[in-house]
């Protein structure tokens, strides 16, 4: 008599029952922490478009609305979001991440608040952030909560 060796058919369907059962546990927690990371990018530009205009506050007693003129440009590749001062844009261009209605750039010369916003995982909702001249930073439009 011959010995079979091998898996069952209930016992190949039993396991891949559990690998779709933990597949559908870990892919939305996923899928969170990456949209959550993407939110550096913003976090990280705001940071840096506040420590330029103070120096150019310090400089010329007035803050601008121009990126050029205070001499802030994104190091590197700009993936999900869009910057604004009130003049102009930087990062993903505005044909493929209009402006919304949330966001409100502005600079004179006693304040200013800079925008940055984009969509960071891949519904309706856009991700709005500010930052103003007292370092508030703060989300208008929260993209993971809706």
């Amino acid at each position: 008599m011959r010995k079979n060796k091998g898996f069952t058919l209930v016992e190949l369907m039993l396991v891949v029952t559990i690998i779709a059962i933990l597949a559908a546990l870990a892919i939305p927690s996923y899928m969170s922490f990456t949209a959550k990371s993407r939110r550096t990018e913003v976090k990280y530009n705001l940071e840096a478009i506040y420590k330029t205009e103070i120096a150019w506050y310090g400089e010329n007693k007035a803050f601008d609305n121009n990126f050029a003129r205070i001499g802030w440009k994104p190091e590197g590749t700009i993936y999900f979001y869009t910057f604004s001062l009130g003049a102009g844009t930087e990062g993903v261009p505005l044909a493929r991440n209009p402006m919304p209605a949330a966001a409100v750039p502005f600079a004179n010369d006693n304040a200013f608040a800079a925008y940055g916003w984009g969509n960071i995982d891949s519904d309706a909702t856009i991700d709005v952030w500010h930052i103003d001249h007292q370092k508030n930073m703060a989300f208008d439009v929260d993209d993971l909560g809706s």
